[in-house]
């Protein structure tokens, strides 16, 4: 499993300012000015060549010497990846003009923007709650690319309801009042009969931050400066009919209850905390309103009132800080590393997660944080590894300092070295009668100093596989032969010396075998028409990442649309299980339905009742403990062919 970190609350990464020139007096590309003589200017105007030529100190130019280094503005690589540290394929990432796929490793690659200060990126994903991108633009040696992760949150289970009757929608900490008829789709006109909700609640003092939206940069109600936030608790809230999202009709409005964490134990009832929506577009938070803090039994509510539906945030703004100076260098040779992520993970409430930047050309950057806050220091660059010692710690100070100069204190300097060799781990992969399979995809998922992230390969003829990893890691293992058979595993590297795949000892793997290890089942029924006719012999998959569900003609075969992880078809009473590998504990997508004749998608379910989130609790059809999800209504003409 992976492993689960406390990831107290956080400061904004839009306090993260863009290199080292905010916090110190060395500016990221210095001028060099040119001698120029003391004679006359009108001269030198009328004949700047001549006057070259006649200064006394003109030389000609030195043959030998060094070309000046050209640089140019960094794209930016960005990696988009799930809660299981493994990529997202067919993320789409809006930047400016241009909308960019995100390919099967999970990455886009964002030239830098004109004459802008930032990359700003809307991403949606299918099954995802949206999300953006704000990072800054630096210049370094032509060629240089930025790197960077982003974390997607997924949208979890719908849940489907009648609009013709108020309604009440929960998940986790988060409960929606939502009267009848209140909804309207994208043309405005109201909207009636089934509707499905989607919550994705992020709860920043025991969850991880990383899968926030964008920065915890708040524009406050009214106007005025940027001004960092604090978060009480966010979630995404979506409602769906026929795949399109809906909107509350003007003039109507929905009560949001966020339950307050219990680290927060100083609001009170009768307090207020402001109400903030994300805007996507610019990657900021903007309040609308604040929240009264209510009890109810034992708990405290926020009590907010929602005019639309995004991201929501029960936040308070926050004013004092500590900065941090952070240097990210090849932990080899010392030298710099542009264009590297640098993150701050908060070890108790007040050092919080501060979001992320990216380094310049000198390999710097600027970080604020809480004020006395505790937090470690980690960065990424995909050029290298991994971090060398794990992250730093850094601890603040009751002395305010910020990076753009502001309070009486300095900033903190610290350095980071990542590396760019670690050793290999070899393995092979078979299947259920221990012959070797070719083709299948390995990852290797480490939870480094900026999270979880993957490693892979692909087997050879022979099964074998070799991947190069970090050293002294724990790693979780899988293979999918992408016919539905998946394998699973733990490997260590704890002891192993430095190596490379082909030259030098590797790390060796316990074989991963196809169909087997311990498994976690999922079950549920397929109806026609409605709730109450059963509908036997209808094919369901369920894939590893969002699929691609198409009935044009060559398309059709679901073994095509994405990672099949299982199948299995629905009994005679509509019913279906299934044995799923324990080690895809997360987002799972279960397609229910069949491409038939002139009907195309329409007897595919619902692209929001797709995505599934697995509880991590074995199980097995023989043995029980299935974890139940949403039937799947068709049309009634949708019966298996």
């Amino acid at each position: 499993m992976m492993m689960k970190r406390l990831v107290m609350m956080m400061l904004a990464g839009g306090l993260v300012v863009t290199g080292a020139s905010a916090c110190s007096d060395t500016p990221d590309d210095p001028q060099i000015e040119d001698e120029q003589d003391a004679g006359d200017q009108d001269a030198a105007d009328e004949d700047a060549a001549d006057q070259d030529a006649d200064a006394p100190d003109a030389e000609e130019p030195d043959a030998d010497a060094e070309d000046p280094i050209a640089r140019s503005a960094m794209a930016l690589r960005v990696k988009i990846l799930n809660k299981a540290g493994l990529p997202v394929e067919g993320a789409q990432v809006r930047h400016g003009e241009e909308v960019l796929l995100s390919d099967a490793a999970g990455e886009v690659v964002l030239d830098a923007p004109e004459a802008a200060a930032r990359f700003l990126a809307q991403v949606q994903a299918e099954g995802y709650a949206p999300s953006s991108l704000d990072y800054p633009v630096h210049q370094a040696e032509e060629g240089v690319e930025a790197h960077a992760i982003l974390r997607l949150l997924p949208l979890g289970p719908a849940q489907v309801f009648n609009h013709d009757a108020d309604a009440v929608i929960s998940r986790g900490n988060v409960r929606v009042r939502l009267p009848a008829n209140s909804l309207v789709d994208g043309q405005g006109n109201p909207v009636n009969g089934e509707v499905e909700a989607t919550i994705a609640s992020l709860d920043p003092t025991t969850e991880d931050a990383r899968f926030m939206p964008g920065p915890l940069i708040g524009l406050p109600e009214g106007g005025g400066p940027e001004t960092p936030i604090l978060s009480v608790l966010m979630a995404d809230i979506s409602f769906w009919q026929g795949g399109e999202k809906l909107q509350l009709a003007d003039g109507e409005s929905a009560r949001v209850e966020f339950v307050i964490p219990e680290a927060l134990e100083a609001y009170e009832a009768g307090d207020a905390i402001e109400f903030w929506h994300f805007d996507l577009a610019q990657a900021r938070w903007v309040q609308e309103g604040e929240c009264a803090v209510t009890e109810a039994g034992i708990q405290r509510l926020a009590e907010c009132d929602a005019t639309h539906f995004s991201w929501w945030n029960a936040d308070k703004p926050v004013s004092l800080r500590n900065c941090v100076n952070i240097t990210v260098v090849d932990a080899k040779s010392g030298e710099p590393i542009p264009g590297a992520t640098v993150q701050g993970d908060g070890l108790d409430f007040e050092g919080a997660l501060v979001g992320t930047s990216l380094t310049d050309a000198q390999g710097q950057a600027c970080m604020d944080f809480l004020l006395d806050g505790t937090l470690n220091v980690g960065a990424y660059h995909a050029d290298f590894l991994y971090q060398d010692g794990g992250p730093v710690t850094v601890s603040g100070s009751d002395v305010p300092a910020s990076c753009s100069g502001e309070g009486e204190g300095e900033c903190l300097e610290v350095t980071v070295e990542l590396l760019d060799q670690g050793t290999c781990l070899s393995g092979e992969v078979l299947n259920s009668e221990d012959a070797p399979v070719e083709g299948a995809t390995v990852y290797a998922v480490h939870e480094g100093a900026v999270g979880a992230q993957f490693f892979s390969a692909v087997s050879d003829s022979e099964g074998g596989y070799c991947i190069e990893v970090p050293l002294n890691a724990e790693l979780e293992l899988s293979a999918l032969d992408g016919q539905g058979q998946v394998a699973s595993g733990m490997a260590s590297t704890v002891g192993a010396t430095v190596a490379e795949c082909g030259d030098g000892e590797c790390a060796e793997a316990d074989a991963l075998v196809l169909g087997v290890g311990e498994t976690a089942c999922l079950q549920s029924s397929v109806s026609l028409g409605g709730w109450t006719t059963p509908a036997p012999g209808v094919p369901v998959y369920v894939y590893s990442s969002y699929p691609a569900r198409s009935c044009e003609a060559g398309m059709e075969d679901p073994f095509t649309w994405g990672p099949v992880v299982a199948h299995t078809v629905s009994d005679a009473t509509g019913n279906w299980a299934l044995n799923l590998p324990l080690s895809l504990s997360g987002t799972v997508y279960v397609s229910v339905g069949s491409c038939q004749s002139g009907l195309g998608t329409s007897c595919l379910n619902s692209d929001r009742i797709m995505p599934v989130q697995l509880n991590g609790i074995p199980g097995s059809i023989d043995q029980g403990h299935c974890q139940s999800i949403h039937p799947s209504p068709l049309d009634a003409q949708c019966g298996a062919e």
